[in-house]
């Protein structure tokens, strides 16, 4: 009997041992299933509902989203099928036959051809757009710069052509240029007229005096007159135009206002950086010989020091045909006009000095300055300038920024549509 005791004890402990045992294994199956049954729903979840919440990059510590990145994909590339046909239509008007081939539209429409098939290329684009346009608000914000609601609205009627007080009517106002004159130095060295401008004239005491001239530019002065769109016929296109870009980049009209603060913004930022800046210039008058080797360049150097006339070589041994006949005159431009090399040489010299050959692709170029000067530039090429200004200073605020991209999470997800026109 107490065998069978101590048996009966031995089993019932066995089986209770059995027990947890299987309840240890069911419990740790169910957890793996939740885990996995979890892991597979964050995953449908990332790819949908939590996907446009995703952070594709940070500036400074703001995030931008999927969602952002994708509507603005979207919208690049409704911008450039639209340049692209436009071009196209444009070639047709010129008769040209293969425009992709041309050698004016060409370049331009394989470059929005490559934009357009190449999904790591328009994403990088965006993401660059996009951390331009953080760091423009960010920078904004800095200096107290703001755009209200009106002014928003305002550039939403006008891009619409309404105008509630009036529409804006150009009126020519003068525009204050400066001519240079030419000192003596330079007088003995000039058998030449420059290229675009006047004809320069000697001061009595030798030194390069400019003098004012007026000459008539048209600038903007508003002047009230019939409005062409209504208040209704504006709210109308208004609407017609967010339907339309939600339709087909899943905008809507509060990401569409905000596209046009972040221009304003962009604009004022702009007026910032370049209220000091003038129309102005610093720019070289120089002339040039152009050869193929350094053998005809170094020929060409022991005439000049030998005293031959520099137009003289020019006409013999230059390859320049637009200015060989003009003893080299290239006229005045300023930096960024011409390739580094030569630029770099030609603004280093001083006036009447010769450099050594420069090479190029080009060739090789001996180059006389005949002036240096702060010139007047056009409204055009003062434009370009204040631009250049505001494209160097985004630059290195982007140098000196704290900037993540995460290329894992924006590169499977480029948006592919709207579709690439047929034939393209």
């Amino acid at each position: 009997m107490p065998n069978e005791k101590y048996n009966n004890k031995k089993h019932l402990a066995h089986l209770e041992v059995v027990r947890r045992q299987d309840r240890a294994i069911r419990i740790t199956a169910i957890i793996i299933i939740l885990l996995v049954i979890g892991i597979v729903g964050y995953g449908i979840l990332s790819s949908t509902v939590l996907l446009p919440y995703q952070t594709v990059a940070s500036v400074n510590g703001e995030k931008i989203t999927v969602r952002e990145f994708q509507q603005q994909v979207k919208l690049e590339r409704i911008q450039v099928i639209n340049q692209y046909v436009q071009y196209l239509q444009f070639a047709q008007m010129f008769g040209i036959q293969d425009p992709m081939n041309d050698t004016n539209f060409g370049p331009i429409l394989q470059q929005q051809v490559t934009l357009l098939r190449s999904t790591d290329a328009m994403g990088q684009q965006v993401i660059d757009l996009l951390i331009s346009d953080l760091l423009t608000r960010q920078e904004a914000k800095k200096r107290g710069i703001t755009v209200s609601r009106d002014e928003v609205e305002k550039t939403l009627q006008e891009g619409f052509n309404y105008f509630a007080n009036g529409t804006p009517t150009p009126v020519v106002t003068p525009t204050e240029s400066v001519l240079p004159t030419l000192n003596p130095t330079q007088l003995a060295l000039v058998t030449i007229t420059p290229t675009a401008t006047l004809a320069p004239t000697a001061t009595p005491d030798g030194n390069a005096t400019p003098t004012a001239q007026a000459t008539a530019e048209p600038t903007a002065t508003a002047e009230p007159t019939a409005t062409p769109v209504n208040q209704q016929g504006y709210e109308e296109l208004l609407k017609k135009q967010i339907e339309g870009i939600t339709k087909d980049t899943g905008m809507d009209e509060a990401g569409y206002r905000r596209l046009v603060e972040s221009s304003l913004l962009r604009t004022k930022l702009l007026e910032d950086l370049t209220n000091d800046l003038k129309p102005f210039q610093e720019q070289v008058w120089a002339r040039h010989i152009l050869v193929q080797t350094i053998e005809e360049a170094v020929a060409a150097q022991a005439r000049l020091r030998n005293g031959d006339d520099f137009a003289k070589v020019a006409a013999e041994m230059s390859l320049d045909t637009s200015n060989k006949d003009n003893a080299g005159d290239l006229g005045w431009f300023g930096k960024g006009a011409m390739v580094a090399p030569f630029e770099e040489a030609a603004f280093a010299l001083q006036v009447g000095e010769i450099s050594q050959p420069i090479k190029t692709d080009f060739g090789f170029h001996l180059i006389q300055v005949l002036g240096h000067e702060d010139r007047p530039v056009d409204a055009q090429k003062f434009e370009q300038n204040k631009q250049t200004v505001l494209s160097d200073f985004l630059k290195q605020l982007r140098e000196s920024s704290k900037i993540e991209i995460f290329d894992s999470v924006w590169k499977p997800i480029v948006p592919t549509e709207p579709a690439v026109p047929a034939g393209l």
